[in-house]
């Protein structure tokens, strides 16, 4: 019996000091990629290495994930089996069991918390290495049959939400972190977790579709361009020969304004616009910041793959992405769902699928395809007019108003049962 308290007991220890230094390692790793600590600034260290290799896996393969898990089980059971032979009693055995879970928390999870934080880290990582370095080795086989089964068992519509979340989990994981470790305050951790979401971000997912910019006509009168510039609330306008594909610039009102005091005979236009920045599409939201602040500009056009405009994307467009919106006295209140009463909504045609009550049963199968009034133009084959009605399988809809180009709101009701 002493020989087999002193192998457990010894096995039971040597589980623990593993688990704190993998804990360690953990932690370090959290907060690095939460933006709490600095990555290692020398990369020829064996720490360095192997710090570095675990960043570089995609965000949902936690580092170590699995051999923290085998290190935990085994340290549970040893612990468990060591406590039941000092304490032979079957009535105790639950609280054994809790015990050695206690235990296990502490060295895995408070006690390399605390250690991550402190100036004695480099010690703790060095004398870590070691086990760390030969429980990786043990359990790789594992972790690779494990990974492939992953594989396996998802489908391709599961890896791709998977991937899709990816992009997404760091900004959520700086957050949690964040508000646990950190006396930081929560709108500032908000914006950094919104600053890294921005990172994967694309332009076409932020910009202002071209039905929905307020363009300058060049073939219009001054007089009429001058009455948009006023009436619109924008700063900062395309001026165009019908659309935004021929841009001749933009225009910052104020220069308008200022040829108030000039004779508006004859005046050109042109003559106060802005060579157009032009971005594209696909490209990430940090290029177009960067590109935007080296040119010196605040609104740019963007450009699809066929060389035609999609649409115009704006600092303020960006900078919303960080902050959350912003608005100013000339943004509409107005909500884009409004509910008039049960089963009837009046709602803007701009609004998210995702968005719409649940009871009207509408889901976002096109990526390409995201508002109401986009579907409503599909399904019916074009744009509907002001006053016109539609009867879908499971509501009906009547159009409030609409222009030309897009529609602007609608009226929606739910059939009743059996109708």
């Amino acid at each position: 019996m002493i020989t087999e308290t002193l192998v457990l007991g010894s096995c039971w220890a040597l589980l623990i000091a593993s688990s704190a230094c993998l804990g360690v390692y953990r932690s370090l790793i959290d907060r690095i990629r939460s933006g709490l600590s600095p990555a290692p600034s020398e990369e020829n260290t064996q720490v360095a290495k192997l710090i570095t290799k675990a960043l570089s896996l995609p965000n949902h393969e936690r580092p170590f994930h699995f051999e923290a898990a085998f290190l935990s089980s085994l340290q549970i059971l040893s612990g468990f089996f060591l406590l039941k032979i000092w304490m032979p009693i079957t009535s105790f055995y639950w609280a054994l069991f809790l015990l050695s879970i206690f235990v296990e928390r502490i060295s895995t999870w408070l006690y390399p918390r605390r250690i991550s934080q402190s100036k004695a880290l480099d010690t703790h990582l060095k004398i870590g290495l070691l086990p760390v370095l030969l429980f990786t080795l043990v359990c790789k086989p594992i972790v690779i049959l494990l990974s492939i089964l992953e594989h396996l068992f998802l489908s391709s519509k599961q890896k791709k939400i998977l991937e899709e979340e990816e992009d997404n989990e760091v900004a959520d994981h700086i957050r949690i972190v964040g508000r646990e470790g950190t006396n930081l305050d929560p709108d500032v951790l908000e914006i950094m977790g919104n600053t890294l979401e921005m990172s994967q971000l694309k332009i076409k997912d932020v910009m202002i579709p071209r039905n929905q910019v307020q363009i300058l006509d060049f073939n219009d009168s001054f007089e009429k361009n001058l009455e948009i510039a006023k009436s619109c609330g924008h700063t900062r306008l395309p001026l165009c020969r019908g659309n935004l594909d021929d841009c001749l610039g933009i225009i910052h009102v104020k220069y308008a304004f200022r040829t108030l005091t000039d004779s508006l005979e004859n005046f050109d236009l042109k003559t106060i616009t802005k060579s157009p920045a032009l971005l594209d599409s696909e490209e990430l939201l940090p290029f177009a910041l960067k590109r935007m602040m080296k040119l010196k500009v605040h609104m740019a056009l963007v450009r699809d793959e066929f060389g035609g405009i999609d649409g115009v994307i704006t600092l303020e467009d960006i900078l919303e992405e960080v902050v959350g919106e912003i608005q100013d006295e000339f943004d509409s209140e107005e909500e884009e769902v409004e509910e008039i009463q049960e089963g009837e909504w009046k709602i803007s045609g701009l609004t998210p699928l995702h968005e719409l009550p649940k009871a009207l049963g509408m889901e976002e199968e096109d990526e390409e395809l995201t508002s109401l009034g986009g579907m409503l133009t599909r399904e019916i084959g074009k744009i509907p007019e002001l006053g016109e009605t539609f009867e879908f399988p499971n509501f009906k809809v009547e159009i409030l108003d609409a222009d030309e180009t897009r529609v602007q709101s609608v009226k929606i009701k739910l059939k009743k049962k059996g109708s």
